[in-house]
């Protein structure tokens, strides 16, 4: 039987930092992990700066920030 392969989500949860990416990869390997998947995007191209924030998103951010901004500094 052949091992299994196990790949650790970091997704968004860098914050664009490259020393906290260093830090989750270094946890995932202390765990196990064969790999570290990241994810990256641009705010522009995910969502209109006129969309409204969900209800979860309203009780749980800065009310006076759009999603636009508040997905920006992701």
């Amino acid at each position: 039987m052949s091992k299994v392969f196990i790949i650790a989500e970091a997704g968004v949860n860098h914050n664009g930092s490259i020393e906290l990416a260093k830090k989750m990869i270094d946890v995932a390997v202390e765990s196990g992990a064969d790999a570290v998947k990241f994810q990256t995007f641009k705010t522009e191209n995910l969502v209109s700066k006129k969309a409204e924030k969900a209800e979860y998103q309203k009780n749980n951010t800065e009310s006076n920030e759009s999603q636009y901004d508040m997905i920006k500094k992701t």
